[in-house]
């Protein structure tokens, strides 16, 4: 597979719109380096398929118990469908090797939990770590029987925020792929009731099927757009549409500080659809409930 970086304009400063091809194809990218093996996904159906081995009968019958594989351990960090937290088996760095513009800094690992509950729901968790501190035996030494999904498992050492673990160029591109690595980092093993930000598409025009009821004045341009300034802060911009009800359309603003790829982000939903029924609880990219666009526009 060949890199993916689109091309940017010669003009460093000036402010770019990104194709939502190239959009499309770095999250795709990203998702499938995340994503999550069957067997930890839902542990518990993986664990019935191995077959219960009757005592053999003959030379034949004992030949075959070695075809069969070995039925999984019952370790308390084993993957599990409990509700309690494990280590899973997926590498997140990998999704940054044929990104370019953005790494994992020198010395440092991102590594991943999982949970996942009976009811067929579930999240996850990627943690930065020293590289020092990431076998196994050490993260595992980070969880706890009784934690909840809303605690995850923090090894001694870990960086305050993921984001922190990166380093890159500075380039426009760069910090594309860090807005949409975040998100799909936030989102990490989110399954059944707890998935939220993967039901979202990203758009660059309003979806026709929906008669949507706008709060405020609609964008003139739903266009991906990315700046960087002569001051070394950078701002990115794309929207996305829920494809369930509720359905809605968000507008997302990351506005990163001189030095850091650790974005302050405003994730706004408007409009919403005239479609009835509960609205299911937020993801960290589902954050704020009006639009509203800033005072004063970061890409004029």
């Amino acid at each position: 597979m060949d890199s993916v970086h689109p091309q940017s304009p010669t003009d460093p400063m000036a402010t770019q719109k990104v194709p939502l091809t190239s959009l499309k194809q770095i999250q795709q990218h990203i998702r499938t380096a995340l994503a999550v093996p069957q067997m930890e996904n839902s542990p518990c159906v993986e664990y019935q398929k191995v077959p219960v081995m009757a005592a053999p009968m003959t030379l034949g019958d004992l030949g075959n118990i070695f075809r069969v594989p070995a039925p999984a351990s019952t370790c308390e960090a084993d993957p599990n469908a409990d509700g309690r937290w494990f280590v899973s088996s997926v590498n997140p760095g990998a999704a940054l090797l044929q990104l370019k513009g953005l790494r994992v800094k020198p010395g440092l690992r991102l590594v991943p939990y999982l949970l996942r509950t009976p009811d067929g729901g579930g999240v996850g968790h990627i943690c930065a770590v020293p590289e020092a501190s990431s076998t196994t035996e050490f993260l595992e030494s980070a969880l706890s029987e009784d934690a909840e999904w809303h605690y995850p498992p923090f090894p001694e050492g870990s960086l305050s925020h993921t984001m922190l673990a990166l380093e890159g160029d500075r380039s426009p591109m760069s910090y594309i792929v860090a807005s949409i690595l975040c998100r799909e980092i936030q989102a990490f093993g989110a399954v059944g009731k707890d998935r939220q930000w993967g039901q979202h598409q990203l758009i660059e025009t309003v979806p026709a099927q929906v008669n949507w009821r706008w709060k405020n004045t609609r964008p003139k341009s739903f266009a991906s757009k990315v700046k960087t300034n002569p001051d070394g802060t950078a701002a990115v911009e794309f929207f996305s549409c829920r494809t369930t009800s509720p359905f809605a359309i968000f507008h997302h603003l990351d506005q990163y500080a001189k030095g850091t790829y650790v974005a302050t982000s405003k994730d706004r939903r408007s409009p919403s659809s005239k479609t009835k029924g509960r609205r299911p609880r937020k993801s960290p990219a589902e954050k704020g409930s009006t639009w509203a666009s800033p005072k004063r526009s970061l890409f004029s």
